[in-house]
């Protein structure tokens, strides 16, 4: 499991691996929402060409709620709510396994991800449904 640029960089590896799990992040790359559905279908996209056949599951995606802004990506609750619904929705048309993340905000992650690590969540750290 690795960033989706990674497979098309360590094509030995990719090579070795029966399946591919890459990891699709448009926010860490500081896309806008307004993009980042595009943004994401390309990552897939290129990890797919990489795989050259192999089976493809986003192991992990996701917008944080709170937090600064990363360049164009910004955090909000709404901005969270559209890309997990995009999300979901992109991952229904075409069939595309996803994992989404994360079930619950991380408070811990504060340290080693910025003001933004905690709040990547569905459920708050209380367990309580966000949207």
């Amino acid at each position: 499991m690795d960033a989706y640029y990674e497979f098309e960089h360590r094509q030995n590896i990719t090579e070795a691996c029966d399946v591919i799990l890459s990891n699709c992040y448009p926010f860490w790359e500081g896309c806008s929402m307004e993009y980042s559905l595009l943004y994401m279908k390309d990552m897939y996209a290129r990890a797919l060409r990489a795989a050259k056949g192999k089976k493809v599951i986003i192991t992990e995606t996701g917008w944080p709620n709170i937090g600064d802004k990363f360049h164009g990506a910004e955090p909000s609750a709404e901005n969270a709510m559209k890309y997990f619904i995009n999300t979901q929705n992109w991952s229904k048309e075409d069939n595309v396994e996803i994992f989404y993340f994360s079930s619950f905000d991380e408070s811990w992650k504060i340290d080693s991800e910025g003001d933004v690590g905690p709040y990547w969540g569905l459920w708050d750290k209380n367990e309580n449904i966000k949207y």
